[in-house]
């Protein structure tokens, strides 16, 4: 962490009719940086602005959600690098940037089994319902913290050659295609925003019902057939997503 957190001594909160927490979480985002400065205690904040720790975590709640902050659990909390200050951050918006973000990130596995699967992506998977599929979880990370909790599926004749791969520095879309030779040429994704499960929560550092997003994605190879379904749950604003919308050409 490269940067400190400027000290406001003791600031005043005076804006009649405007909660003190969102004062609070005002006069921080005013002196972030964004170059990963290590934000104050709870504590300090509490004694600087003369008000309950509650009044604090409300404050910094928001500014998690809102992806300006970050907590590392045992070492405290620090604002989040500006794009322009952490060259792996860039915007998602093909399936090539997906493979890219897993060789630019890292990932921490956390189990990986053939499981029977749920009846939602045995369909995904085109398989029949009560089918088994090798199920792959983890944690991905970038400079600034864990800021995905992914869980894919994959089908089960790919599980010999992914069951002792090395997935830390790479994505399981991008081993299918090194290892296998089978081509991802498309997904297919919905995208929605839900509270953070509280086991998802304590893996990316953030309190239970937290706001994320959770992409589910069905990967595709050049024969049209389903290849991996991932469920993903990501911190807001930590990786933008482009969509590009193309309008049909209708003649005649």
């Amino acid at each position: 962490m490269s940067g400190q957190f400027s000290s406001g001594g003791q600031t005043p909160l005076s804006r009649a009719g405007v909660p003190r927490y969102l004062q609070i979480a005002q006069a921080l985002r005013d002196r972030l940086r964004g170059d990963g400065e290590r934000i104050p205690s709870e504590h300090q904040l509490c004694a600087e602005f003369k008000v309950s720790r509650p009044t604090v975590r409300q404050a910094l709640d928001l500014l998690v959600q809102e992806g300006r902050i970050y907590r590392h659990a045992g070492r405290g909390t620090f604002s989040t690098p500006s794009a322009g200050g952490d060259d792996r951050l860039r915007v998602i918006g093909s399936v090539g940037d997906m493979m890219a973000l897993g060789d630019e990130t890292w990932f921490k596995l956390i189990a990986r089994e053939m499981v029977r699967l749920p009846a939602n992506i045995a369909q995904a998977l085109k398989l029949p319902p009560g089918s088994s599929g090798y199920r792959i979880t983890g944690v991905r990370h970038a400079d600034q913290g864990p800021f995905q909790h992914v869980t894919a599926y994959v089908l089960p004749s790919l599980a010999g050659a992914l069951a002792h791969e090395d997935l830390s520095k790479t994505s399981v879309i991008a081993l299918i295609e090194r290892q296998l030779g089978i081509r991802i040429t498309a997904l297919e994704q919905v995208v929605d925003a839900v509270f953070a499960p509280r086991h998802v929560a304590e893996l990316l550092n953030v309190r239970p019902r937290t706001p994320l997003l959770v992409f589910e994605r069905t990967y595709r190879s050049t024969s049209g057939g389903p290849v991996e379904h991932a469920v993903t749950y990501q911190i807001g604003r930590r990786y933008p997503f482009r969509m590009v919308l193309a309008r049909a050409d209708r003649r005649g």
